[in-house]
């Protein structure tokens, strides 16, 4: 059985993350909205879009469902250039795009770019 590393990990969960963020911005929806409509919180909803802590599959499931995502492929690390390119889209759907958000998604895209490196060089 392969053994994923820690980086691998982050990875998935910021990508979950990104995805999820894209395609709720995509549809128009607040983190409260769609928080209402899988019967939970927004900050429950930050929390997954920001890779912060351990989320139940059950809520990422309903989530994806909820936001017509396919559950199988969030789950495959995608290359760097794509996931940053998630990271662009969602920031150009941004209404209130406040300094505080602009921080937010270019640190993410550092941590991105950081974590690849990082995996490139665990994989030699």
């Amino acid at each position: 059985m392969r053994k994923y590393s820690s980086t691998e990990i982050e990875l998935i969960n910021i990508q979950v993350g990104c995805i999820l963020r894209l395609a709720r911005l995509r549809k128009g929806l607040s983190q409260l909205e769609l928080g209402h409509q899988i019967d939970s919180n927004p900050t429950l909803i930050g929390r997954i879009e920001r890779a912060e802590g351990k989320t139940s599959w059950e809520k990422i499931y309903m989530l994806c469902k909820q936001l017509d995502v396919n559950l199988c492929d969030i789950l495959k690390i995608k290359g760097v250039d794509s996931l940053l390119s998630i990271v662009e889209e969602a920031m150009r759907y941004e209404d209130k795009l406040t300094q505080d958000k602009t921080n937010f998604y270019n640190s993410l895209k550092r941590r991105i770019q950081d974590l690849f490196k990082l995996l490139s060089k665990e994989q030699k």
